[in-house]
């Protein structure tokens, strides 16, 4: 024999039931969800989204200058034009054991007041042992006054040997002569040297 069921009965069991179907529910659509957001990233119901790369704005780096050359206290003036030297007839003065020759001799203009005279000789050394072939054995006679050689001459020629070599003066401009004393052991000699002012 069935009980018979009043209203109350109903109402406590819909109640009952109700967060069972709520649970259920959300469920299903928190699965749904998920589905369709994995179809959607295999590109199902499109083409796929690139991702988005964000660059930084930094500047680029700066690359450094290089340094502005030196300047020159006193500037180098450029080579002007040059005269030769006449030489004399003899031009082979034996000194000792060694020989000095003269091979040429030329002015160029150096600054506005001074000038540069050039000389290249050869020694030519007869003996076994070296001999110096360097600027103390060089003077030259201007005015009266003997002058220093200016360059960097120092060499040694062995023996039985020869090697040429340039000697360098400054002399005031327009020096039209002078005179190359050459001293070797205890032998020296004096070269007359007319001299030409460049143009």
């Amino acid at each position: 024999m069935e009980t018979p069921t009043t209203d109350a009965s109903k109402a406590t069991s819909w109640w009952q039931t109700l967060p069972g179907i709520i649970t259920t529910v959300t469920a299903i659509l928190t699965a749904l969800t998920g589905l369709i957001v994995a179809i959607n990233q295999t590109g199902w119901f499109g083409p796929r989204t690139p991702p988005v790369v964000t660059t930084s704005s930094a500047p680029p780096p700066s690359v450094p200058s290089a340094p502005a050359p030196p300047r020159s206290a006193s500037p180098v003036p450029p080579p002007g034009p040059t005269s030769a030297v006449g030489l004399p007839a003899l031009r082979d003065y034996r000194l000792g054991d060694v020989t000095f020759t003269i091979r040429q001799a030329e002015v160029a203009p150096r600054a506005s007041e001074k000038d540069t005279l050039q000389v290249r000789l050869r020694l030519s050394n007869h003996q076994r042992t070296d001999a110096n072939f360097w600027n103390s054995s060089l003077r030259l006679i201007v005015d009266g006054a003997p002058v220093a050689p200016a360059g960097g001459l120092n060499e040694v020629v062995p023996g039985q040997a020869a090697k040429d070599g340039d000697v360098t003066f400054v002399i005031p401009h327009g020096t039209t002569g002078a005179t190359l004393t050459i001293t070797h052991a205890n032998d020296s000699t004096e070269i007359p040297l007319p001299l030409t002012a460049p143009p």
